[in-house]
Parts: structure tokens; C-alpha cells; sequence
């Protein structure tokens, strides 16, 4: 798709918390866009109207044909929700947009360009985690569901791969980059702990720079229609995220390897914790790439790197 001067662009944001807050003023400084943020309360998001900016009252939990009819009235839909949604929300939700595609294709309008709930890792490779995480298999199904049944629904897709957020690395929960272990406050040191091993990597990105890239993408600055694409604020091995951190704070850092092994063991303890299959996933393939593969690396757009993010949060 290609922004020209005399054609309007209606854009649906679904969701206003972390990521659709922080896509919205990018999309929103797009030209000859007009942009719907779909949320179920309004009245809670009154501060995020604008000059093209409206709010309209949307749960997506409703009904399939009314939500279908909603859709088809939009050239983009993005989608920021998904997360603690119930198991098959993601998929009802590709589903009616593939029936808004086939209503747009009956009135015979352009496709339906759909961005799905799929801001995160490389479902491809990481399937459900051997079954830890039914939410990522649903992932998996969706991309396959667009795979084959967008083309002949008059809908185009982008999916695009971010890693986690750049703040997920440093929550305490986590416990990657531990600030208050008992050994910080004794020693005046910082604990960093490996997934899996200290050469293993993963990929980061800040949410607001997630809507940089998306914005470029929208407006058609790189080829991304039917297709995964990726960005990355950063890509770091355990080691130099260890580094990173004793260089930001200057203090001593205490290295902790937790291994797979150690990592499911200890989830079988707990077997019902996300946070510890989350940790047993992340140990695994698919959760980082090559920057120079990503679509900020190839629009040299700027981008919040690891070090950068440390200093600011984590600095003397």
C-alpha cells in the first residue's frame, strides 16, 4: 500500500494498553490517515481522541457477524490484544477477518490488510513449547489459517516478529536482571541469569520503537504484505547482556546459569506458573535474530539498543 495525497486511510487499532498506546501517535502523525481505536470502555481512554483519532466501543468477544460487518469498514486492522485472552480469541478474531475481507470482496473493495496479535517470537520455531504454552500453538494456527485462506478472502497480512519488550528483560519477576537479590544488597552487586546457557540469545524491542517500524511498514517502505517480517531494538547473548550490566551500574555482576534442566525442574515444582514455562520457552529456538535481518536494520531506522535502555533505567 502506498499513501497518496487524495486517498483516505482508515486505520482500526484494537487495544490501548502497552503497545496500542505506544503505536497510536505514530500511526496517527501518518498522512491522509484517519484512525478508530477499538476499545471496550471508552470512558477510560477519553485523553487518547485527537483530530483523527476517534474511540469506538468494541469487544471482541461479541458476536462473530456483527464484529465481521465492523471490520470490513476499515482498509487496516491491528490487533494489540490477545494476551490473557481465552484460549481460541486470537483465532475467532483471524476468522472474522477473513469473513470482513470476503464482505469487502462482495462490495468489491481493496483487500483487508490485517496485522495480527503476533508481537513477539518466532511462532514458526517455537510451537507451543512441547506443549507449555497452548497460546503459542494458537499462534502457529493462525499464521497457517492466513497461509491459506487469505488470498481467496480478499485480506493481505503482516505479522511482525519483535522479540519481547525491551522492559519484559529487566522486571525483577523475570529474574534475569536481579537488582534485589539478597547477595545486590549485601555486596553491591547485580545478578544476571542465563536461559539455558550464557551464549544463548535473545531479542529485544521498546514498544515505542515497535510503533516506528510499524508506521514505515503501513506506509508501504518495505515489501511486507503476506509475509513475517522482523525488528529488533536488540539482539544479545546472555554474556554481553552480563556485560552491558556491570558496565552500566559499574557494580560487580554475579553470573547464574539456569540450564534447561534446571529450568523445567524447577517448573515442575510449580507446574502452573507462566512465568517459569515462559522461562523454559525462552531457553529454547525462535526467540532471536540477526538485526541485520530485521526491517529497522534495512530502513536504518533508530532503534533503542540493550545498553542504551540499561543506562537510562539502571545507570549511577
Amino acid at each position: 500500500m502506498t499513501f497518496v495525497a487524495d486517498t483516505s486511510h482508515k486505520i482500526l487499532l484494537i487495544g490501548a494498553g502497552e503497545l496500542g498506546a505506544a503505536f497510536l501517535p505514530h500511526l496517527a502523525s501518518l498522512p491522509n490517515t484517519y484512525i478508530t481505536l477499538g476499545i471496550r470502555t471508552i470512558s477510560k481512554y477519553t485523553h487518547l481522541a485527537g483530530l483523527n483519532t476517534s474511540l469506538l466501543n468494541l469487544d471482541i468477544s461479541g458476536p462473530s457477524p456483527a464484529l465481521s460487518e465492523t471490520f470490513a469498514k476499515f482498509d487496516i486492522v491491528i490487533s494489540c490484544t490477545g494476551f490473557g485472552q481465552d484460549a481460541g480469541s486470537i483465532t475467532k478474531l483471524a476468522n472474522e477477518i477473513l469473513e470482513a475481507g470476503r464482505l469487502r470482496k462482495v462490495a468489491e473493495r481493496e483487500k483487508l490488510w490485517f496485522f495480527p496479535w503476533q508481537w513477539g517470537v518466532d511462532y514458526d520455531i517455537t510451537g507451543d513449547g512441547e506443549g507449555l504454552m497452548p497460546l503459542f500453538g494458537e499462534q502457529v494456527e493462525v499464521r497457517n489459517l492466513l497461509r491459506s485462506k487469505a488470498e481467496e478472502s480478499n485480506v493481505k497480512w503482516t505479522i511482525v516478529s519483535t522479540g519481547i519488550f525491551m522492559s519484559f528483560l529487566f522486571q525483577q519477576f523475570w529474574g534475569v536482571v536481579d537488582a534485589q537479590s539478597e547477595s545486590t544488597v549485601l555486596r553491591e552487586s547485580i545478578t544476571v541469569r542465563a536461559l539455558r546457557d550464557w551464549e544463548h540469545s535473545v531479542t529485544v524491542t521498546d514498544v515505542n520503537d515497535i510503533g516506528k517500524v510499524l508506521a514505515r511498514i503501513v506506509v508501504g517502505d518495505v515489501e511486507s504484505e503476506d509475509r513475517v517480517v522482523y525488528i529488533a531494538g536488540d539482539t544479545v547473548s546472555y554474556s554481553e547482556l552480563a556485560e552491558i550490566i556491570a558496565r552500566v551500574t559499574g557494580k560487580e555482576v554475579q553470573r547464574e546459569e539456569w540450564t534447561i534442566p534446571h529450568l523445567k525442574e524447577d517448573l515442575a515444582k510449580d507446574p502452573d506458573n507462566m512465568i517459569k514455562k515462559y522461562r523454559v520457552v525462552f531457553a529454547g529456538d525462535g526467540v532471536s535474530w540477526d538485526k541485520k535481518l530485521t526491517v529497522n536494520h534495512q530502513l536504518s531506522i533508530p532503534v533503542i539498543d540493550v545498553e542504551t535502555y540499561a543506562r537510562k533505567h539502571l545507570g549511577t
